[in-house]
């Protein structure tokens, strides 16, 4: 059985690396970027090609893969930070050195187009950060700000959502693992989709059609990963779109049709792509609770 490799946490003077492996970056926010980083005692350093633009990438395929290997290798970097998400992680996540981090464990954080190398990390049984990204900086919460801030110094908070008439009650254990309901569905078939027996499947989705999210959890449902699952929990399903023909059912309801009828489902969880984006540690064990009073992740023993 294959160990779980737990990257070391930050302390004060620890060096944040700043990518950009999707879309560009621009230069307002890798400012913000860097105040935030030093604002919590640590060190920025800004990638090699951070800046660069081909098309709508942060650089070509092959500067965006350099820039990931570099903070690998660099020793003054102790985590991995992406500027922003987009579209462009997978045309690099197979240019990235996996053993290297796998020697040098270092923290890789993001969310949305990030779940691609997310996936593909805790496939190789490396722990990550699902979270918030510098270009949300303007309009976060306080408590997903400082919640990132808190977990890579090795506290990760309870997650707490209200209770909602979709969720199915219950209790559940398992590694938490997920993130972007599209970037996940694309990884299909590939050695970058996470085992997800016995996980707790965590689910966020931007700007998609209710007919989408149908055809993509029925095509999971159908690879048979949902089979096992322990609970899934559900974060924002934001700008949806639908037909003019309407779809007929609601985001939650699309979602908890294709699970198994028996597993804890909690919905309405404070991340995604909304002001609310608190950070989970992907691939560590958590603990869902769903009742009547709303449902609550906890994150269990980091060592």
């Amino acid at each position: 059985m294959k160990r779980t490799i737990i990257p070391p946490f930050l302390d004060r003077g620890s060096g944040i690396a700043i990518v950009a492996p999707s879309r560009y970056a621009e230069k307002d926010v890798i400012d913000l970027a860097e105040s935030w980083i030093k604002k919590q005692g640590w060190v920025p350093y800004r990638a090699p090609n951070l800046g660069a633009k081909e098309n709508q990438f942060g650089g070509s395929d092959q500067e965006r893969s350099d820039d990931f290997n570099w903070a690998i290798s660099n020793p003054d970097v102790h985590a991995i930070w992406s500027i922003r998400g987009g579209y462009g992680a997978v045309r690099i996540v197979d240019h990235i050195n996996w053993g290297n981090l796998k020697k040098q464990p270092k923290w890789i954080i993001g969310f949305s187009d990030f779940t691609v190398l997310l996936s593909h990390s805790i496939a190789n049984e490396i722990l990550g950060v699902h979270s918030w990204m510098p270009l949300q900086i303007p309009s976060l919460s306080n408590k997903s700000l400082n919640g990132l801030a808190d977990l890579l110094e090795g506290k990760p908070s309870v997650i707490k959502a209200n209770h909602n008439s979709i969720n199915n009650n219950g209790t559940a254990t398992g590694k938490l693992v997920g993130g972007n309901l599209s970037v996940l569905y694309s990884l299909l078939g590939s050695n970058s989709f996470p085992k997800l027996d016995g996980c707790i499947l965590a689910l966020e989705d931007l700007d998609e059609y209710k007919y989408h999210i149908d055809r993509m959890m029925n095509a999971m449902r159908r690879s048979h990963v949902f089979n096992h699952l322990s609970g899934v929990v559900i974060g924002s399903f934001s700008d949806i779109k639908d037909n003019e023909r309407k779809f007929g059912k609601e985001v939650y309801e699309i979602i908890k049709a294709n699970i198994p009828s028996k597993i804890p489902i909690g919905v309405d969880f404070p991340f995604g792509h909304t002001s609310k984006n608190e950070p989970f540690i992907n691939g560590l064990n958590y603990q869902l609770e769903v009742t009547n009073s709303g449902s609550r992740l906890e994150p269990l023993s980091i060592t």
